[in-house]
């Protein structure tokens, strides 16, 4: 498959109904995940829901500080339907909510918070700075991202992004990835910052997992963000450790950064499995 252009997208818009709160997307080759062809990867879905959360109107200016996806089931590469709501009004503080269906059967949710934004209080920001364990992404040409031992290319995602690995994982050692979107979220649309945010994000499961993949899986039905700012450049890094427990669950964490500073956490619990 050719690498995706910036003309390209994850997703395609079939039909935007914004008076009733729901849309519905066909999902591109570049929307494809590593695990099974027939579904879509953790961050086009996370991106995707993300993007319907930031559309709802607020009454006030107002961002998403944090984001929680869920994913119930594998969500297949077939026209989607995506639902919204406020779950929780308010000036100050909203709870808002993004549900994805195939057919009648939902397949992932994602929930938002929302909090007023006020530039007067930029007197409290904190002094942002790289972290110096972070190396910086090339100026120039990236070479083509290589899947780990273990995966075939995937078919979709792989090809939509931009990917510089650090050093390889260790056991009990964090590690770092830098990762950029090549084409747009949606055909015909900016990506929003935060949505971009949230499409790298989901790299934070596997970041310093240091497992053998050709004898084991490890999939995140879920993703956290909590969002300290939405990010300046199209650079995301991803500093992360990965624990596993001797019962087939682990969990991720990671801190996330652009090329200014740190941006935002990320937690995902993760299935682990045998292949």
């Amino acid at each position: 498959m050719k690498q995706a252009t910036p003309e390209d997208g994850l997703f395609r818009v079939i039909d935007d109904h914004e008076d009733d709160d729901l849309t519905r997307v066909q999902p591109s080759r570049y929307a494809g995940g590593p695990w099974n062809p027939s579904h879509q990867h953790g961050g086009a879905v996370a991106g995707l829901l993300t993007r319907e959360m930031h559309r709802i109107e607020a009454p006030v200016p107002m961002r998403l500080s944090r984001i929680t996806v869920e994913m119930f089931r594998g969500v297949p590469m077939t026209p989607l339907r995506v639902e919204t709501r406020v779950l929780r009004a308010g000036r100050r503080i909203q709870s808002v909510e993004a549900n994805l269906y195939d057919k009648e059967t939902q397949v992932a949710r994602a929930t938002g918070l929302r909090v007023r934004v006020d530039p007067d209080m930029a007197v409290l920001a904190t002094r942002e700075e790289p972290d110096p364990e972070m190396p910086s992404p090339p100026d120039g040409p990236v070479p083509r991202h290589r899947a780990p031992e273990g995966f075939e290319m995937p078919p979709g995602f792989t090809h939509a992004i931009d990917f510089l690995r650090g050093e390889p994982p260790k056991e009990g050692v964090p590690s770092s990835v830098w990762a950029r979107l090549r084409c747009r979220l949606v055909e015909d649309e900016e990506t929003s910052p935060i949505a971009m945010l949230a499409t790298m994000a989901d790299f934070a499961s596997g970041t310093g997992n240091a497992m053998n993949y050709m004898k084991f899986s490890s999939i995140n039905p879920d993703l956290t963000i909590h969002v300290i700012r939405e990010p300046r450049s199209e650079w995301i890094g991803v500093h992360g450790l990965t624990r596993r427990a001797n019962d087939g669950i682990g969990q991720s964490t990671a801190t996330l950064y652009d090329l200014e500073g740190p941006v935002a956490t990320a937690h995902a619990s993760l299935l682990l499995d045998r292949r």
